[in-house]
Parts: structure tokens; sequence; C-alpha cells
């Protein structure tokens, strides 16, 4: 590929275990760099090997009224901004794009380039979803993403069931977001897309790979992007090693705001 062009394909990159919520920050933000430096385009798809609170990046270390409940829970902080999200039973995706893209150039239109696709691979499974199509703001916004309304959400009976946000860095971005397929147990006010369509029990490995191999193949052919599965390269993994000693699991990071 030569720089300054628009990308002539994606990187795939399908971790292959859960990891913690300090590594997969590390790497996301490994794979903005890429994008930035290198111009590569990346769709990566991961899960947390224990519940895990994500902080936004302007947002106050702080559980509020519901601090009991989530004292035990890792917290890590996000490059993206928006509520803090709690991870559990979902599927997790960041895709990252050079600046040289014209979606990079848009940020509005990345998310409806990668939650429609999203969208109509659920129907293709029997799961109805659509975008909420209007935003609300409070004063005092909830802790919780999920407690927050975007026009770009996808939501199942009126509930928000994926929510993504984005970070840009010298014209490159990425953007990363969560599929709630579960209720947890530690966020009950938000019904997961199974239970909302009482199919708790497709809940299964083989489902889960199932929607991450047909999301990505929707994703590459909506951006007109051939997919390459791949792995990280070396320099990516010395980065996100480096990102998540000295960045993501200090507590200076976590609490700075």
């Amino acid at each position: 590929m030569t720089l300054s062009a628009k990308p002539d394909h994606c990187r795939l990159i399908i971790e292959p275990a859960p990891l913690s919520g300090s590594r997969n920050m590390a790497i996301d933000e490994a794979l903005l760099e890429s994008a930035a430096n290198q111009e590569s385009c990346t769709l990566r798809w991961y899960q947390w090997n224990q519940p895990t609170i994500s902080l936004g990046y302007f947002q106050k270390n702080e559980a509020e009224d519901s601090a009991e409940i989530w004292k035990d829970l890792p917290r890590v902080r996000r490059l993206s901004g928006g509520g803090a999200i709690l991870h559990h039973h979902e599927l997790t995706y960041s895709f990252s794009l050079p600046g040289c893209h014209p979606l990079a150039k848009s940020p509005p239109e990345l998310y409806v380039a990668i939650h429609q696709p999203i969208i109509d691979v659920l129907a293709a499974h029997g799961l109805q979803v659509q975008f909420r199509g209007v935003s609300f703001r409070s004063k005092s916004e909830p802790f919780l993403c999920f407690g927050r309304g975007d026009e770009r959400d996808l939501i199942c009976q009126g509930q928000k069931i994926l929510g993504s946000a984005q970070r840009r860095r010298r014209g490159a971005i990425v953007q990363h977001g969560s599929l709630l397929l579960l209720t947890s147990e530690h966020a009950t006010d938000f019904p997961g897309l199974l239970n909302l369509t009482d199919q708790v029990a497709r809940y299964q490995n083989q489902f889960l790979e199932a929607l991450t191999v047909d999301f990505s193949h929707a994703i590459s052919h909506a951006l007109e992007l051939p997919l390459e599965s791949q792995i990280l390269t070396d320099e990516e993994r010395s980065q996100a090693e480096s990102l998540e000693k000295e960045k993501y699991t200090a507590d200076t990071w976590t609490s700075r705001k």
C-alpha cells in the first residue's frame, strides 16, 4: 500500500481468548498508532476475561450511588469518551482507520458505516435491532454508557444493546463498541439482546464465533475493504505491552479525572 493512498484491505484480528481490560485498551491504542503511522486499517474482535468497567476518557473515576455494587470490579480508562461500560456478556470490536480514508474525516458516518452491517447480520440471525434515531442528554448523565442515548445507538424493544465511541489521533481514528448480549448481574437494569428476544440459550461459543465472522464480512463488504486475517505485528505487540504496563494499569491514568 502506498502511503497516503486509501487502504486497499483491512486486517482482521479475532482474539482467540478473552483478555484483561488493560490489555484490550492497550492493543486498541497500538492499532490507532498503526493507523496513524503506517496507514493500516484493522478490524478487531475481542472479549474480556472478567467483568470490567471501562471509564470514558473525560469521566471521573467514581461509581456514585452504585459504588458498593462495583467496588471489586477492575477498572480501566479508555482513550474514547462517553460513559462507563460494564463489559461482561458481550462482543466488543474496534475499528482503526487511517486519515487517508474518507470515513476518517466524517466520524458520524463511520458510526453508521459500522452499525448498519451489524443490524443486517443480526436480522439474518432472527434478531431485530434498529438505530435509536434520536439523542437525549440530561444535566447529570448516568454513570454507565448504556443509560445514555445517542441517535446512532442500536436498540431492541427500546433498550440500548450497542453503543460505540471514537478517538482521533493525527487524522487517524479508532472506533470501538460493545454489543450487549446478556444481562450482567452487575448491571441488571440493562437487558442484553438475547434476554430481550428470549433467546438466552443461544449464548454459546459457536454462536459468538458465527456472529463475529458474519459481522466481519458484512463490514468488509459495506466498506469495500477486503479482509486479511492477521495477528498483531511484533511492533504492535511490543507497543501494547509497554502501554499496558506504563499507562493502562497505572492508577495515575485510571484515576486522573
